[in-house]
């Protein structure tokens, strides 16, 4: 089997696991190593990332004002 190399095949490819990437994100060398702390670690860290990017995005989102209608008012 030859390895895959190109675009989307970086550590944060789609085609990953979630068990693939529980053992990449504590450096398990084996899914038999994961327990249920590493779960509930994994997902809690991945709503955090998730809130904390959320928060972000609608920060720095540019506001761009609507085009005014011809019937409002100036």
């Amino acid at each position: 089997m030859e390895p895959t190399t190109g675009p989307g095949t970086g550590p944060n490819r789609r085609g990953a696991s979630v068990v693939q990437l529980i053992c990449r994100a504590y450096g398990l060398s084996d899914p038999s190593e994961i327990t249920m702390e590493h779960i509930h670690r994994y997902v809690a860290d991945r709503r955090r990332t998730e809130e904390r990017s959320h928060q972000l995005r609608e920060r720095f989102r540019a506001h761009i004002p609507r085009p005014r209608a011809s019937d409002d008012a100036a």
